[in-house]
Parts: C-alpha cells; structure tokens; sequence
C-alpha cells in the first residue's frame, strides 16, 4: 500500500488545468483519491496536505492549482482544523485584484463552504458575505504579511 506521502505527491503534484489531466473516462486521479481516503483517515492526510500547500505552493498558481485539486478531490468537503488560518493563507499567496479571473469564485465557494460546515459563515442570516471582507481573514492575511517582513 502506497503512503500518505506517495498518493500526495501524485495527486498535488500535477496539473488541474492541463488536458491531460483526468480526461473523460480516464480519472486515474480522483480514483486514487478515494483510494487514499478509504486507506486512511483524513486526520491523517490533512497535515500532509496542509504542509503541502504551506511548503511546496510559492507562486499564486502553485496555490490556485492546489485549491482546484482540493476541490476535485473532495477535500473540501472534510473538516478543516484551523479555517480562518487555511483561508487566509490562501488569500495572502493569491492577490484577488491580479488573478479574480482565475480564482476569484473558487476561493469565494471554497471559503463559504468550509466556514459554513465550521459554523463560522451562515449565508441564510448573511446572504452577501464576501470573504474579502470578513475581519477574520484579513486580519489572518495581515499577520502572514507582517510575519512576511
């Protein structure tokens, strides 16, 4: 049985968007993901997963690349440990005002899905939450910033 780590690197360390990847008929990848997550508990692949994207995702692509995959995989689905950071650690790798065309919705789906599941986010009592917004998390981009310097 392959590790945590050998399933990670295969499914985080490919292409979303490239044709290749996972065609029509052919999702070796997200079969592999469920594989992953029959073998092992997600408690156990989330901080893989974490210090992949906090280690191995420097450029905003890198990060927009690993959220898609989050996504494809159904990851985003889990419990996350500490959203708020998550989040925010998202927002301060990818500037909005330069790739909103690229990640924009993703990010703001993403982000009301898991603050929802954590009780965090109601979209009933507040139908036009912007995560770009929420004092949390610009509070969590400005200390990443800080910590940056």
């Amino acid at each position: 049985m392959k590790t945590i780590e050998e399933y990670t690197n295969y499914l985080l360390n490919c292409c979303f968007t490239d044709d290749s990847f996972d065609p029509e008929g052919h999702e070796e990848h997200l079969q592999s993901s469920w594989e992953l997550f029959e073998n092992y508990s997600w408690e156990d692949i989330s901080p893989v997963w974490m210090n992949h994207l906090y280690m191995d995702c420097k450029t905003p692509e890198e990060v927009i690349n690993f959220v898609n995959l989050f996504v494809y995989y159904e990851a985003a689905d889990r419990p996350i440990n500490d959203p708020i950071k998550f989040i925010g650690y998202l927002y301060y790798k990818v500037d909005m005002d330069k790739y909103w065309e690229e990640a924009g919705e993703l990010f703001e789906s993403l982000t009301i899905n898991i603050l929802s599941k954590n009780g965090l986010v109601n979209t009933m009592v507040d139908p036009y939450y912007n995560p770009m917004k929420d004092s949390r998390i610009i509070k969590e981009v400005d200390k990443l910033r800080k910590a940056k310097k």
